[in-house]
């Protein structure tokens, strides 16, 4: 499943805490894909929780903790 950034949609400002390393990452995956980070959050997202197996995040969610 493809998820897409639909620039027309209102959007609000959030703040969020999260790990500094990861923050960089992703700004650097933002650059190198040519979008800005707020898409990359909104896609990654999206793909979250739209992802057709519930079993496999529930995994994540474990090995995680």
């Amino acid at each position: 499943m493809k998820v897409k950034f639909d620039p027309d949609v209102k959007r609000e400002t959030t703040s969020i805490k999260i790990d500094p390393s990861l923050w960089k990452e992703a700004k650097k995956d933002a650059i190198d894909r040519d979008i800005d980070l707020s898409q990359l959050v909104e896609i990654a997202l999206k793909t979250w929780l739209e992802d057709e197996d519930p079993k496999k995040i529930k995994n994540v969610l474990k090995e995680n903790t």
